[in-house]
């Protein structure tokens, strides 16, 4: 009963934290598929070991300071998951000779070398008992970096915050028999070891630290200008008050708004990492919110209100998990393929024309770009697509070669051009 309760919390888990960090593992190969062998990851945050335990198939016990069993209901949550109380202040010979009897079991061992989490990042002083460990019961050392965790829950917040975060397994250090059996008790040789350990572990973790250290230094950069695809609504929004009979007010409020909101971006909010993600999303934001107006003032059928909020609330759903820069380029073609098509409309009113807009733009995207879980995004395009063939027939293939040729050359176009992301660097 508690291996199944324990299974279907693992899975639980892993959904969450997929969704909540956006977590990604790599090398997970490299752990032993039996026997004894010692896991030493960095300690940057509380989330490390629920990281690596939620996704190997084999039990793992980890060395926990045991204050944390004191506290009410974690302390009874980390038992169940095998955890072993350690006093990181002074010597614990009782945990050492618990972690020994893990080994001697032939099971995996896991624990952070620094006995404590990261102040600033950074690996700090280690302790040696992961080596001494690997090195007496003469079984592998897998370093583990850790890299996200830091920015998700360092130790200056009480509550963690969405933030990617990776976590890499890399070749076991395999202890070498013959200084086994000459060094065994040298606490040099410890030393030694866990300093081939620190090396694998920086060769990751700093140039990764570096880059979220520069990263914020950009998100900080007084906001950009009003760039060139942030015109394009005051063109479609001008086409419209001379071609449409729509009210003037109802078609210019929603875009009147939003060039409100991007002169506060540039003269009035404080620049961080939100105020750079939020200029990001404005765009396809007011292509939300200016939709129902839109289709109106093109005298699009009644089915078409709802086409883009239906559509792309699917075929965003893959770039959550997405490198960032994928999800801004993604966007930004999205958001032209949906003007263009709304003026394109506005010469022939089309039962499909968004639909075909941008579905096929959305899949010839994937298919070039290749961008993360693109594979489930192209599925969706062909799912929808089918569904709309199956229900309307002849009536959804009719004109649809317009929107084929759009969502071609708004590619064309996206690969050509180089564009700003919200931190300075060329997508």
């Amino acid at each position: 009963m508690t291996e199944t309760i324990l299974k279907i919390g693992k899975i639980l888990i892993q959904m969450f934290f997929r969704f909540f960090f956006t977590v990604e593992y790599f090398g997970i190969e490299n752990v032993p598929k039996s026997g004894a062998a010692v896991l030493a990851g960095n300690h940057p945050s509380y989330l490390d070991p629920i990281l690596i335990y939620i996704i190997l198939d084999r039990p793992v016990t980890f060395l926990a300071w045991d204050r944390l069993f004191k506290v009410p209901i974690l302390g009874s949550i980390i038992r169940m998951f095998g955890a072993v109380p350690v006093n990181v202040y002074q010597k614990d010979s009782n945990a050492f000779e618990q972690a020994m009897k893990v080994l001697k079991e032939g099971k995996l061992l896991a624990l952070f070398p620094e006995a404590g989490r990261s102040q600033h990042g950074y690996m700090e002083s280690l302790k040696s008992g992961a080596a001494r460990l690997a090195i007496y019961n003469n079984c592998p050392l897998v370093p583990i970096t850790i890299t996200g965790a830091y920015e998700a829950w360092p130790v200056s917040k009480l509550f963690p915050v969405p933030r990617k975060i990776s976590v890499k397994f890399y070749e076991p250090i395999a202890i070498d028999q013959k200084e086994q059996a000459l060094r065994r008790d040298d606490s040099e040789y410890h030393k030694e070891v866990m300093e081939q350990w620190r090396e694998v572990i920086n060769r990751r973790l700093i140039p990764g630290l570096k880059a979220h250290q520069l990263r914020d230094k950009l998100f900080a950069q007084p906001a950009w200008h009003i760039r060139t695809y942030e015109f394009i609504p005051v063109a479609i929004a001008l086409l419209l008050v001379i071609w449409s009979k729509t009210e003037i007010w109802d078609l210019l409020l929603p875009p009147i708004c939003y060039y409100l909101y991007l002169i506060a971006d540039i003269q009035l909010i404080p620049q961080g990492r939100i105020a750079k993600v939020a200029r990001d999303l404005s765009a396809p934001l007011l292509m939300l919110t200016w939709h129902p107006v839109l289709t109106q003032a093109v005298a699009m059928p009644e089915r078409e209100f709802l086409s883009l909020t239906l559509t792309t609330s699917a075929l965003l759903l893959p770039y959550y998990w997405a490198n960032y820069y994928d999800t801004q380029r993604f966007l930004r073609g999205l958001t032209l393929s949906y003007y263009i098509a709304i003026c394109f409309e506005l010469l022939s009113p089309s039962a499909f024309g968004l639909h075909w807009a941008v579905s096929i733009s959305t899949a010839v995207y994937s298919l070039y770009h290749r961008p993360l879980l693109w594979y489930c995004q192209l599925g969706l395009v062909v799912l929808y697509l089918s569904g709309l063939y199956w229900i309307f027939r002849q009536e959804f293939i009719t004109a649809f070669i317009p929107y084929l040729l759009l969502g071609v050359v708004v590619n064309l176009y996206m690969i050509a051009v180089k564009f700003t992301a919200h931190d300075g660097r060329e997508i």
